[in-house]
């Protein structure tokens, strides 16, 4: 910047070297500076994106999505591809409706999650606490992102205009997952694909065509077990 000044100030009258200069040192301390609080300004902390993540969800009662999801055996490497809808409404209630690779249907309410398969006539019952296995990993951390923070080791993998990237190492023993990468678009602050890894499974999952505020009847979240169909309790996911 230095010799370009120099050498315009060979070419100019006094009067212009004069106006120049200022001119160039006006715009290398103001565009400066301006340059790098804009790039500031993206900057986050894991602290803001949970608050964002947050505001965002408290102002939905209902949000139904499309659910494309990848589950990778660990140790032979087979692959099953699922495809679904999710329907949640607060503060406890999710559906899930898996029609590929077969019809499955899950429902959560409270402590209690229910898997009915009907090619089987079969229905799994799981009771779970309130924490963090309340509900399947990929459903929970799109409920409550500040729950799976709190209970992991947190730093941004990626930090776009449009998008923003956590990685999640748990520090707890029981958090139902070893490693997670969440993915979150910056435009209505909800998460919209999720990579996890346990020592059998890793799973990626993407959600896509958001409707929220639809006014999602309770009844589409309750579920009694057909007439005839075998009820077990056990490991739903």
């Amino acid at each position: 910047m230095k010799k370009w000044i120099e050498r315009a100030d060979r070419r100019l009258s006094a009067v212009g070297r004069k106006t120049l200069r200022v001119s160039l040192m006006a715009c290398v301390l103001l565009c400066a500076p301006w340059g790098a609080g804009a790039e500031d300004k993206k900057d986050l902390s894991v602290a803001e994106v949970s608050k964002n993540v947050e505001d965002a969800q408290s102002a939905v009662k209902d949000v139904q999505m499309d659910l494309a999801m990848e589950m990778k055996d660990s140790l032979s490497g087979s692959q099953q591809n699922m495809k679904g809808q999710i329907k949640m409404k607060s503060p406890d209630l999710v559906y899930v409706h898996y029609n590929k690779p077969m019809e499955q249907f899950l429902y959560v309410s409270g402590t209690l999650a229910q898997m009915y398969q009907p090619d089987q006539n079969m229905v799994y019952q799981q009771h779970n606490g309130k924490g963090a296995h309340a509900e399947p990993v990929y459903v929970g951390v799109g409920k409550e992102l500040k729950k799976y923070i709190g209970i992991s080791r947190v730093s941004i993998i990626k930090n776009s205009d449009s998008e923003i990237g956590l990685l999640f190492i748990p520090v707890v023993d029981d958090a139902g997952f070893d490693k997670m990468r969440v993915y979150i678009h910056k435009k209505d602050w909800w998460p919209y694909q999720m990579e996890v890894e346990t020592p059998s499974v890793n799973t990626k999952a993407v959600f896509s065509n958001f409707s929220f505020n639809k006014g999602l009847e309770d009844s589409i979240f309750k579920f009694t077990p057909p007439k005839g169909a075998q009820v077990v309790e056990g490991a739903v996911f």
